[in-house]
Protein backbone atom coordinates (compact mmCIF):
# COMPACT_ATOMS: atom_id res chain seq x y z
CA UNK A 1 0.00 0.00 0.00
CA UNK A 2 2.81 2.36 0.92
CA UNK A 3 4.51 1.49 -2.35
CA UNK A 4 1.31 2.27 -4.25
CA UNK A 5 0.93 5.62 -2.47
CA UNK A 6 4.54 6.42 -3.26
CA UNK A 7 3.98 5.62 -6.93
CA UNK A 8 0.81 7.76 -7.02
CA UNK A 9 2.63 10.61 -5.28
CA UNK A 10 5.48 10.47 -7.78
CA UNK A 11 2.98 10.31 -10.66
CA UNK A 12 0.97 13.32 -9.43
CA UNK A 13 4.15 15.29 -8.75
CA UNK A 14 5.40 14.46 -12.26
CA UNK A 15 2.10 15.58 -13.82
CA UNK A 16 2.18 18.84 -11.89
CA UNK A 17 5.73 19.49 -13.03
CA UNK A 18 4.73 18.82 -16.63
CA UNK A 19 1.71 21.12 -16.31
CA UNK A 20 3.78 23.85 -14.70
CA UNK A 21 6.38 23.52 -17.42
CA UNK A 22 3.69 23.64 -20.12
CA UNK A 23 2.17 26.79 -18.75
CA UNK A 24 5.58 28.36 -18.18
CA UNK A 25 6.63 27.53 -21.71
CA UNK A 26 3.52 29.19 -23.11
CA UNK A 27 4.09 32.84 -22.27
CA UNK A 28 1.46 33.91 -24.80
CA UNK A 29 -1.73 35.82 -24.08
CA UNK A 30 -3.91 32.86 -25.08
CA UNK A 31 -4.49 31.75 -21.50
CA UNK A 32 -5.26 35.30 -20.38
CA UNK A 33 -7.57 36.54 -23.13
CA UNK A 34 -8.39 33.87 -25.72
CA UNK A 35 -10.32 31.73 -23.23
CA UNK A 36 -12.80 34.54 -22.54
CA UNK A 37 -16.28 34.32 -24.04
CA UNK A 38 -17.41 36.67 -26.80
CA UNK A 39 -20.99 35.34 -26.92
CA UNK A 40 -23.48 36.93 -24.53
CA UNK A 41 -26.33 34.57 -23.75
CA UNK A 42 -29.76 35.99 -24.57
CA UNK A 43 -28.38 39.01 -26.45
CA UNK A 44 -28.43 39.76 -30.16
CA UNK A 45 -25.12 41.60 -29.79
CA UNK A 46 -21.88 40.10 -28.53
CA UNK A 47 -18.84 41.47 -26.76
CA UNK A 48 -16.00 40.64 -24.40
CA UNK A 49 -16.89 41.77 -20.89
CA UNK A 50 -13.45 43.22 -20.20
CA UNK A 51 -13.88 45.48 -23.24
CA UNK A 52 -17.26 46.86 -22.19
CA UNK A 53 -15.94 47.36 -18.66
CA UNK A 54 -12.89 49.24 -19.95
CA UNK A 55 -13.96 51.44 -22.86
CA UNK A 56 -16.84 53.61 -24.02
CA UNK A 57 -18.01 53.74 -20.42
CA UNK A 58 -17.97 56.35 -17.66
CA UNK A 59 -17.53 53.74 -14.94
CA UNK A 60 -13.87 52.87 -15.45
CA UNK A 61 -11.49 55.00 -13.40
CA UNK A 62 -8.72 54.67 -15.95
CA UNK A 63 -10.73 55.76 -19.00
CA UNK A 64 -13.44 58.06 -17.64
CA UNK A 65 -11.10 61.06 -17.77
CA UNK A 66 -12.37 60.96 -21.36
CA UNK A 67 -16.03 61.33 -22.25
CA UNK A 68 -17.59 58.33 -23.99
CA UNK A 69 -17.64 60.35 -27.21
CA UNK A 70 -13.93 61.10 -26.85
CA UNK A 71 -13.25 57.41 -26.26
CA UNK A 72 -15.16 56.25 -29.33
CA UNK A 73 -13.42 58.91 -31.44
CA UNK A 74 -10.04 57.38 -30.52
CA UNK A 75 -11.10 53.75 -30.97
CA UNK A 76 -14.38 51.88 -30.56
CA UNK A 77 -15.40 48.83 -28.57
CA UNK A 78 -15.93 47.05 -31.90
CA UNK A 79 -12.26 47.67 -32.74
CA UNK A 80 -11.07 46.32 -29.39
CA UNK A 81 -13.37 43.32 -29.69
CA UNK A 82 -11.89 42.69 -33.14
CA UNK A 83 -8.38 42.51 -31.67
CA UNK A 84 -9.58 40.08 -29.00
CA UNK A 85 -11.31 37.89 -31.60
CA UNK A 86 -8.23 37.89 -33.84
CA UNK A 87 -6.10 36.68 -30.93
CA UNK A 88 -8.70 34.05 -30.10
CA UNK A 89 -8.73 32.78 -33.67
CA UNK A 90 -4.95 32.44 -33.71
CA UNK A 91 -4.90 30.58 -30.38
CA UNK A 92 -7.74 28.25 -31.41
CA UNK A 93 -6.23 27.39 -34.78
CA UNK A 94 -2.78 26.82 -33.30
CA UNK A 95 -4.16 24.90 -30.28
CA UNK A 96 -2.46 27.04 -27.67
CA UNK A 97 -3.31 26.84 -23.97
CA UNK A 98 -5.39 23.72 -24.54
CA UNK A 99 -7.62 25.55 -27.00
CA UNK A 100 -8.56 23.84 -30.24
CA UNK A 101 -11.26 23.89 -32.91
CA UNK A 102 -13.56 21.85 -30.64
CA UNK A 103 -13.26 24.12 -27.60
CA UNK A 104 -16.52 25.86 -26.69
CA UNK A 105 -15.17 29.40 -26.93
CA UNK A 106 -13.63 28.58 -30.31
CA UNK A 107 -16.87 27.08 -31.63
CA UNK A 108 -18.96 29.98 -30.30
CA UNK A 109 -16.71 32.64 -31.82
CA UNK A 110 -15.94 30.91 -35.10
CA UNK A 111 -18.69 32.70 -37.06
CA UNK A 112 -17.12 36.04 -36.08
CA UNK A 113 -13.50 35.18 -36.86
CA UNK A 114 -11.99 37.43 -39.53
CA UNK A 115 -9.90 36.18 -42.41
CA UNK A 116 -6.23 37.05 -42.82
CA UNK A 117 -5.60 37.88 -39.15
CA UNK A 118 -2.18 38.65 -37.75
CA UNK A 119 -0.09 35.61 -36.84
CA UNK A 120 0.69 36.34 -33.20
CA UNK A 121 -0.14 34.88 -29.75
CA UNK A 122 0.02 38.32 -28.10
CA UNK A 123 -2.93 40.65 -27.64
CA UNK A 124 -0.62 43.66 -27.86
CA UNK A 125 0.18 42.75 -31.47
CA UNK A 126 -3.49 42.46 -32.40
CA UNK A 127 -4.36 45.75 -30.69
CA UNK A 128 -1.55 47.45 -32.58
CA UNK A 129 -2.66 45.74 -35.79
CA UNK A 130 -6.21 47.10 -35.38
CA UNK A 131 -4.93 50.57 -34.42
CA UNK A 132 -2.78 50.75 -37.56
CA UNK A 133 -5.47 49.32 -39.84
CA UNK A 134 -7.81 52.10 -38.68
CA UNK A 135 -5.16 54.55 -39.89
CA UNK A 136 -4.53 52.85 -43.23
CA UNK A 137 -7.65 50.80 -44.09
CA UNK A 138 -5.41 48.00 -45.32
CA UNK A 139 -5.35 44.34 -44.36
CA UNK A 140 -2.93 42.93 -46.89
CA UNK A 141 -4.81 40.65 -49.22
CA UNK A 142 -8.28 41.88 -48.25
CA UNK A 143 -9.97 45.08 -47.20
CA UNK A 144 -10.42 45.91 -43.52
CA UNK A 145 -11.73 43.04 -41.38
CA UNK A 146 -15.24 42.25 -42.57
CA UNK A 147 -16.90 40.14 -39.86
CA UNK A 148 -16.67 42.75 -37.12
CA UNK A 149 -17.81 46.34 -37.19
CA UNK A 150 -14.38 47.93 -37.29
CA UNK A 151 -14.12 51.65 -37.92
CA UNK A 152 -11.62 53.88 -39.68
CA UNK A 153 -9.86 56.90 -38.27
CA UNK A 154 -11.58 60.16 -39.22
CA UNK A 155 -8.33 61.93 -40.12
CA UNK A 156 -7.40 59.05 -42.44
CA UNK A 157 -10.83 59.23 -44.08
CA UNK A 158 -10.55 62.98 -44.66
CA UNK A 159 -7.05 62.64 -46.11
CA UNK A 160 -7.97 59.81 -48.48
CA UNK A 161 -11.07 61.69 -49.67
CA UNK A 162 -8.93 64.71 -50.53
CA UNK A 163 -6.45 62.52 -52.38
CA UNK A 164 -9.21 60.71 -54.26
CA UNK A 165 -10.74 64.00 -55.34
CA UNK A 166 -7.45 65.32 -56.69
CA UNK A 167 -5.78 62.23 -58.11
CA UNK A 168 -7.59 62.45 -61.48
CA UNK A 169 -7.45 66.23 -61.70
CA UNK A 170 -5.76 67.80 -64.73
CA UNK A 171 -5.43 71.29 -63.27
CA UNK A 172 -1.88 72.62 -63.25
CA UNK A 173 -2.16 73.60 -59.56
CA UNK A 174 -3.23 70.13 -58.31
CA UNK A 175 0.28 68.84 -57.38
CA UNK A 176 0.92 71.92 -55.24
CA UNK A 177 -2.50 71.61 -53.61
CA UNK A 178 -1.71 67.99 -52.68
CA UNK A 179 1.69 69.02 -51.30
CA UNK A 180 0.11 71.77 -49.19
CA UNK A 181 -2.57 69.46 -47.84
CA UNK A 182 -0.04 66.73 -47.14
CA UNK A 183 2.14 69.21 -45.28
CA UNK A 184 -0.86 70.07 -43.12
CA UNK A 185 -1.26 66.39 -42.16
CA UNK A 186 2.34 66.28 -40.92
CA UNK A 187 2.52 69.56 -39.04
CA UNK A 188 3.30 69.15 -35.37
CA UNK A 189 5.15 70.99 -32.65
CA UNK A 190 7.88 68.77 -31.23
CA UNK A 191 7.97 70.91 -28.10
CA UNK A 192 4.24 70.43 -27.47
CA UNK A 193 3.69 67.34 -25.33
CA UNK A 194 0.07 67.39 -26.40
CA UNK A 195 1.15 66.06 -29.77
CA UNK A 196 4.03 63.81 -28.75
CA UNK A 197 3.19 61.42 -25.93
CA UNK A 198 4.94 58.38 -27.36
CA UNK A 199 8.31 58.90 -25.67
CA UNK A 200 6.65 59.55 -22.30
CA UNK A 201 4.45 56.47 -22.34
CA UNK A 202 7.24 54.38 -23.90
CA UNK A 203 9.46 55.11 -20.90
CA UNK A 204 6.76 54.10 -18.40
CA UNK A 205 5.07 51.08 -19.99
CA UNK A 206 7.73 48.51 -19.13
CA UNK A 207 8.70 49.92 -15.73
CA UNK A 208 5.27 50.28 -14.09
CA UNK A 209 2.63 47.70 -13.27
CA UNK A 210 -0.78 48.06 -14.92
CA UNK A 211 -2.37 49.98 -12.06
CA UNK A 212 0.35 52.62 -11.76
CA UNK A 213 0.80 52.88 -15.51
CA UNK A 214 -2.93 53.53 -16.02
CA UNK A 215 -2.95 56.09 -13.21
CA UNK A 216 -0.05 57.83 -14.93
CA UNK A 217 -1.73 57.87 -18.34
CA UNK A 218 -5.12 58.99 -17.01
CA UNK A 219 -3.62 61.97 -15.16
CA UNK A 220 -4.08 60.61 -11.63
CA UNK A 221 -0.49 61.19 -10.66
CA UNK A 222 0.39 64.49 -9.01
CA UNK A 223 3.17 65.13 -11.52
CA UNK A 224 2.78 67.72 -14.27
CA UNK A 225 3.85 65.13 -16.85
CA UNK A 226 0.97 62.81 -15.95
CA UNK A 227 -1.54 65.65 -16.33
CA UNK A 228 -0.07 66.63 -19.69
CA UNK A 229 -0.23 63.08 -21.04
CA UNK A 230 -3.89 62.81 -20.03
CA UNK A 231 -4.55 66.20 -21.63
CA UNK A 232 -2.84 65.05 -24.80
CA UNK A 233 -5.14 62.05 -25.07
CA UNK A 234 -8.14 64.30 -24.43
CA UNK A 235 -7.01 66.42 -27.39
CA UNK A 236 -6.77 63.42 -29.70
CA UNK A 237 -9.28 65.00 -32.10
CA UNK A 238 -6.82 67.87 -32.70
CA UNK A 239 -3.94 65.59 -33.65
CA UNK A 240 -3.07 65.21 -37.32
CA UNK A 241 -2.91 61.87 -39.12
CA UNK A 242 0.89 62.00 -38.82
CA UNK A 243 0.62 62.58 -35.06
CA UNK A 244 -1.70 59.61 -34.74
CA UNK A 245 0.78 57.38 -36.55
CA UNK A 246 3.62 58.55 -34.32
CA UNK A 247 1.59 57.86 -31.17
CA UNK A 248 0.05 54.56 -32.32
CA UNK A 249 2.45 52.50 -30.17
CA UNK A 250 1.79 54.63 -27.10
CA UNK A 251 -1.98 54.32 -27.50
CA UNK A 252 -1.66 50.55 -28.00
CA UNK A 253 0.28 50.29 -24.75
CA UNK A 254 -2.55 52.13 -23.02
CA UNK A 255 -5.23 49.86 -24.54
CA UNK A 256 -3.26 46.75 -23.61
CA UNK A 257 -2.86 47.77 -19.97
CA UNK A 258 -6.51 48.80 -19.80
CA UNK A 259 -7.55 45.24 -20.71
CA UNK A 260 -4.68 43.43 -18.99
CA UNK A 261 -5.51 44.82 -15.56
CA UNK A 262 -8.66 42.70 -15.46
CA UNK A 263 -6.58 39.53 -15.72
CA UNK A 264 -5.13 40.00 -12.22
CA UNK A 265 -1.65 39.25 -13.50
CA UNK A 266 1.49 41.27 -12.89
CA UNK A 267 3.34 39.50 -15.67
CA UNK A 268 3.87 41.52 -18.82
CA UNK A 269 6.38 39.34 -20.55
CA UNK A 270 9.63 40.69 -21.93
CA UNK A 271 8.43 39.56 -25.34
CA UNK A 272 5.56 42.06 -25.26
CA UNK A 273 7.89 44.80 -24.09
CA UNK A 274 10.23 43.96 -26.94
CA UNK A 275 7.35 44.18 -29.37
CA UNK A 276 6.25 47.55 -28.05
CA UNK A 277 9.75 48.95 -27.88
CA UNK A 278 11.12 47.82 -31.23
CA UNK A 279 8.83 46.11 -33.69
CA UNK A 280 5.95 48.49 -33.04
CA UNK A 281 7.94 51.64 -33.74
CA UNK A 282 9.61 50.10 -36.77
CA UNK A 283 6.19 49.23 -38.19
CA UNK A 284 5.00 52.82 -37.66
CA UNK A 285 8.06 54.23 -39.42
CA UNK A 286 7.56 51.80 -42.30
CA UNK A 287 3.93 52.85 -42.65
CA UNK A 288 4.83 56.55 -42.63
CA UNK A 289 7.42 55.82 -45.31
CA UNK A 290 4.74 54.04 -47.35
CA UNK A 291 2.44 57.05 -46.97
CA UNK A 292 5.25 59.31 -48.20
CA UNK A 293 5.80 57.08 -51.22
CA UNK A 294 2.08 57.00 -51.93
CA UNK A 295 1.83 60.79 -51.87
CA UNK A 296 4.82 61.08 -54.21
CA UNK A 297 3.16 58.68 -56.65
CA UNK A 298 -0.11 60.63 -56.46
CA UNK A 299 1.69 63.90 -57.13
CA UNK A 300 3.61 62.32 -60.00
CA UNK A 301 0.43 60.87 -61.49
CA UNK A 302 -1.35 64.19 -61.18
CA UNK A 303 1.59 65.95 -62.82
CA UNK A 304 1.67 63.37 -65.61
CA UNK A 305 -2.06 63.77 -66.18
CA UNK A 306 -1.68 67.53 -66.38
CA UNK A 307 1.29 67.23 -68.72
CA UNK A 308 -0.47 64.67 -70.92
CA UNK A 309 -3.59 66.79 -71.00
CA UNK A 310 -1.59 69.93 -71.81
CA UNK A 311 0.38 68.20 -74.55
CA UNK A 312 -2.84 66.79 -76.01
CA UNK A 313 -4.43 70.23 -75.93
CA UNK A 314 -1.35 71.80 -77.51
CA UNK A 315 -1.17 69.11 -80.19
CA UNK A 316 -4.84 69.62 -80.92
CA UNK A 317 -4.17 73.35 -81.14
CA UNK A 318 -1.26 72.82 -83.56
CA UNK A 319 -3.28 70.37 -85.64
CA UNK A 320 -6.16 72.83 -85.68
CA UNK A 321 -3.88 75.65 -86.74
CA UNK A 322 -2.28 73.44 -89.39
CA UNK A 323 -5.68 72.48 -90.75
CA UNK A 324 -6.69 76.14 -90.84
CA UNK A 325 -3.54 77.07 -92.78
CA UNK A 326 -4.06 74.18 -95.17
CA UNK A 327 -7.68 75.25 -95.72
CA UNK A 328 -6.56 78.78 -96.49
CA UNK A 329 -3.85 77.51 -98.83
CA UNK A 330 -6.41 75.39 -100.65
CA UNK A 331 -8.78 78.31 -100.94
CA UNK A 332 -5.97 80.49 -102.32
CA UNK A 333 -5.17 77.80 -104.87
CA UNK A 334 -8.86 77.59 -105.80
CA UNK A 335 -9.06 81.35 -106.13
CA UNK A 336 -5.89 81.39 -108.26
CA UNK A 337 -7.28 78.67 -110.55
CA UNK A 338 -10.54 80.58 -110.83
CA UNK A 339 -8.58 83.66 -111.90
CA UNK A 340 -6.49 81.64 -114.39
CA UNK A 341 -9.65 80.15 -115.88
CA UNK A 342 -11.33 83.54 -116.00
CA UNK A 343 -8.46 85.35 -117.82
CA UNK A 344 -9.19 83.89 -121.34
CA UNK A 345 -12.81 84.87 -121.01
CA UNK A 346 -11.85 88.38 -120.03
CA UNK A 347 -9.38 88.55 -122.96
CA UNK A 348 -12.09 87.55 -125.46
CA UNK A 349 -14.42 90.15 -124.09
CA UNK A 350 -11.72 92.79 -124.37
CA UNK A 351 -11.00 91.78 -128.03
CA UNK A 352 -14.68 92.02 -128.95
CA UNK A 353 -14.80 95.45 -127.51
Amino acid sequence: MRKLNKILTIFIFTCLCVLNFSFAADNSDCGKFATLSYIQTGSNEHWFNIVTQSWETDKNNFSNFLSTDQQSAIITNADLNTAMLNLQKYCCENELWWLNQKSKVCIDSQAFFNDNVLESPYLFDHLFDVTMRRLSWLTGENDIYQKTNMTTDDKWTQWRQRITEKIQSTWWSTPQIIIDKYTDTRKQSSSDLGYNISSKIYASFGDLDDNNFLKYVSGQWSSKESKEVAKAIKNYDKRTLYDRYINACAMTEYFYSLLHIWIKSDDRSTTINRVSNWVCHNAVNAQISSENSYVKLVIQQSSNLFLANYIQWYMNYLIGRSNTVMDKQQKIKDWFLDIVNAVPQLVRQCVHW
